[in-house]
């Protein structure tokens, strides 16, 4: 997901910050803003080296998801120097991270000044995001009720998936005023998807309130975050990897505490009654739902409307290569199926057409990254199913590498762009 992000850490608040027209204050704000709109630790790292090598310094960049720690040496310094900085969590923001991608190369081909480059970033962190209340709500609602099709729901758990993702969007856009409830959210989001889930049960419209409230808090399941950190730990940033993999577990339990609650509360309150009549979709509508839930992550990201088609064609691929995958080579193969032929795909993308990889990739890899498994495990310990509930867990960790596995070996085939 993607909130419009407030930068209430502003470099240009900071005493003893260059100026951003400066080279080091330029790169300084350009690490921050890749950051802020979601690029990876080890791509940040990556593209800071070019870019300091570009402007005649030297730098070394350690990202972590909450503090960046930049140094810049020069041949007219006698000394080093360093800046450590804090930073928000990082938010994929697509239109936002094109139009930085463009500045990095507009200064790295000389077309545009650090001057320039500097005053640019300071538009795009000014400008307003695409898509709004409305739109969030919108792609909040549409994913959910697209992985509830996923997931085995029959109508009315599509409907409801529906109503509780947008109620959550809602809640994301509108109320997270406070850091306390902004922390929280994860926990009450999953409170009240599990209550009115129980609720709609209690009605006898549902078959499985269960598939329902999954889909309906799918969104703040940390299931990128988690291949994320895999990602980073492969490539050997420990630091990064750790911080993004203990951040998506305490997510996890945020929201499997939740919906304890929420189920505790709802089936006191709402016994549940048996459905007389089931309406299910059917097996052609698997693919309208890809794509459909595919939109919604548009809005999420903040893509551009020129983009979108890319985006959800991203989506499908992924989710027929691991599909078909699964089908020949069972659940962990299909994974590095899935993840291999995306990646391929997206560099293949990127380099025709200069395009940053991220609009087809990260669409592609959100349906496959382990997320309802790993809630699924939570769910099982919660109920003491402990063997079942670590045996998932395996499961989800198996599927995780196996993403990342998959995305490294695409790397090697194809390359991606070069800045």
């Amino acid at each position: 997901m993607s909130f419009d992000l407030i930068d209430h850490l502003s470099l240009d608040k900071q005493p003893n910050f260059p100026p951003r027209t400066l080279p080091v204050g330029f790169m300084l704000r350009l690490a921050k803003a890749l950051h802020t709109y979601g690029m990876t630790a080890y791509e940040l790292e990556n593209t800071m080296k070019h870019v300091g090598q570009k402007l005649g310094f030297g730098v070394q960049c350690l990202a972590q998801p909450t503090n960046l720690i930049m140094s810049f040496s020069h041949p007219d310094e006698p000394e080093p120097k360093t800046y450590v900085f804090r930073v928000e969590q990082g938010e994929v923001n697509l239109e936002r991270r094109i139009q930085v991608h463009e500045v990095v190369r507009g200064v790295m081909s000389d077309e545009m000044s650090v001057a320039d480059g500097a005053y640019q970033l300071k538009s795009i962190s000014n400008s307003g995001v695409r898509f709004g209340l409305k739109g969030q709500m919108a792609g909040f609602g549409l994913l959910s009720a697209g992985i509830a099709h996923l997931l085995g729901g029959a109508v009315p758990e599509i409907v409801v998936a529906l109503i509780i993702g947008m109620i959550t969007g809602l809640i994301a856009v509108k109320f997270l005023k406070t850091d306390s409830l902004k922390y929280l959210f994860p926990t009450l989001s999953a409170i009240i998807s599990a209550l009115l889930a129980n609720f709609v049960a209690s009605l006898g419209w549902l078959t499985s309130p269960y598939i329902a409230t999954v889909a309906g808090v799918i969104v703040l399941v940390p299931g990128l975050p988690l291949t994320t950190a895999v990602a980073e730990l492969a490539r050997q940033n420990m630091v990064a990897g750790t911080a993004r993999l203990v951040y998506a577990g305490t997510i996890f339990l945020q929201i499997g505490f939740g919906v304890a609650i929420g189920n505790a509360i709802g089936m006191g309150l709402f016994p549940f009654q048996e459905v007389s009549l089931e309406w299910y979709l059917p097996n052609w509508a698997l693919w309208p739902a890809i794509a459909i839930a595919g939109v919604g992550l548009c809005f999420l990201f903040q893509c551009r409307p020129q983009d979108m088609h890319w985006a959800v064609l991203g989506g499908l691929i992924a989710f027929a290569a691991t599909w078909y995958g699964s089908q020949l080579f069972g659940q962990v193969m299909g994974a590095f199926i899935g993840a291999f032929v995306t990646g391929l795909v997206s560099n293949l993308f990127e380099r025709l057409s200069g395009i940053t990889k991220a609009v087809m990739l990260l669409p592609g890899i959100i349906l496959l990254v382990p997320g309802s498994v790993g809630f699924q495990s939570l769910s099982l310990l919660v109920e003491k199913n402990i063997v079942e509930g670590i045996d998932t867990a395996f499961s989800m960790s198996f599927v995780a590498i196996a993403l990342v596995t998959g995305l490294l070996f695409s790397s090697l085939i194809l390359p991606p762009k070069e800045i």
